[in-house]
């Protein structure tokens, strides 16, 4: 409008800040901002944490099998969004031909960025956060009797973090490594001696700092006990009648839910199922005789699984009953008795799934029926005679009746 002889911009109340923020900012100043807890810098040890994780390693090539991988790894976080790593590992994996153990030890450094806070606010007490995370590394690799290779790597993965208790995390780590190894160039049809690898981790960071110690996340402690039946399905034999291939399996465990929706849960257990059977009479490739009788495969696991209840989703009121989906990491030892060459034994990570369906019956104890699969990764040899390895799955089904006891009752008393 014309005043005095002299035309006046209309002021904009943004004008005043545009000297104190970015451009970007200035441009969307509109958009929806989370809300930022406090990010405490304090000192050395401040949001700072150590990282252990074993992971199932398996190169995309069937040259080599799979093998685990432990890694002890130190994250700090610079500010609320952005984080550095610097870890170390050791794992070992077999060279099918000549099914020899090849030794692995490397180094990482990896950046990490904090998408959930970036995108729903800085919290360093939220259950669930997400952090990709991406980096390089340098591996050393040596088998029995060989001088030892080196080569590159560079990683991209995604960091899973559960804040299950004070100033501990649950990890899970799903990462895809391009490596490079000299030993390919050899033998192998890959370029320039690049392979692509896969980590899949689990593990726990644990605080260095006590900021991250006050706040409990929790709800409800529980124990269990199961037991049931056992069996498999192997692409290392298939000829042993269902009847005879069953077996037992016993667990215990313990978790905590964090709403009614989600919890976790730790497990320990044994099992074992016959896989193998031979009759009287039957003869090795040399005609020798040999022992007749069915065959263990034992496994020795330990589980920690998520839980989700999708009842709630499905029945809106107020019921007894819970239906709940588990998935996990599965790390175990596996004993294969094998009449035909040596036993199979072999240190696994695997993956392993389950259904339940729970019913309380009386002051915070609970039945359930679990149906499970659990998939378990090892190599063996190719053939009766053979020095060649291959790489194999078992697929272990297992069906447990169980009960379950909430703690929350015997701590309020």
């Amino acid at each position: 409008m014309l005043a005095g002889g002299r035309l006046h911009a209309q002021e904009d109340s943004t004008a005043t800040l545009q000297k104190q923020r970015n451009l970007a900012e200035f441009q969307m100043q509109q958009r929806y901002r989370p809300v930022n807890q406090p990010f405490h810098k304090g000192g050395l040890l401040a949001n700072t944490s150590l990282v252990f994780i074993n992971a199932y390693y398996r190169q995309f090539n069937q040259n080599y099998s799979n093998g685990p991988f432990l890694s002890l790894g130190l994250d700090k976080w610079l500010n609320q969004w952005h984080g550095v790593r610097i870890g170390a590992g050791y794992g070992w994996f077999y060279d099918n031909y000549p099914a020899q153990r090849l030794g692995m030890l490397g180094v990482r450094l990896s950046y990490l960025f904090n998408l959930t806070g970036y995108v729903d606010g800085y919290n360093p007490e939220r259950l669930v956060e997400f952090y990709p995370l991406a980096g390089v590394g340098f591996s050393l690799f040596r088998e029995p009797g060989e001088v030892a290779h080196s080569g590159f790597s560079a990683h991209l993965g995604l960091d899973l973090n559960m804040h299950i208790l004070p100033g501990l995390d649950l990890v899970v780590e799903p990462l895809l490594e391009v490596q490079k190894d000299p030993r390919a160039l050899d033998r192998m049809n890959v370029w320039r001696g690049y392979l692509l690898a896969f980590h899949g981790g689990v593990g726990v960071r644990l605080a260095l700092d006590k900021e991250h110690y006050g706040a409990d996340p929790g709800r409800d402690w529980f124990v269990t006990a199961a037991g049931g039946v056992q069996l498999q399905n192997s692409a290392l034999e298939r000829t042993i009648r269902l009847d005879k291939a069953i077996g037992v399996q016993a667990t215990v465990g313990a978790g905590r839910y964090y709403s009614r929706i989600f919890g976790l849960r730790a497990q320990a257990g044994y099992g074992f199922h016959f896989w193998k059977e031979v009759l009287d009479g039957e003869t090795d490739i040399l005609g020798n005789p040999l022992p007749s009788g069915r065959f263990r495969s034992s496994y020795i696991m330990l589980r920690l699984e998520g839980s989700m209840n999708v009842l709630p989703w499905i029945v809106r009121k107020d019921t007894p009953w819970t239906a709940a989906l588990l998935l996990g990491p599965e790390l175990g030892y596996m004993k294969k008795v094998d009449p035909y060459r040596e036993d199979i034994r072999y240190i696994y990570t695997g993956l392993t799934t389950a259904l339940q369906a729970k019913r309380e019956v009386w002051n915070g104890i609970s039945a359930y029926v679990e149906p499970r699969v659990s998939l378990v990764p090892y190599s063996a040899y190719a053939f009766r005679t053979s020095t060649v390895n291959r790489n194999y799955y078992d697929a272990v089904f297992s069906l447990s009746i169980g009960v379950e006891y909430n703690l929350s009752n015997l701590i309020k008393q």
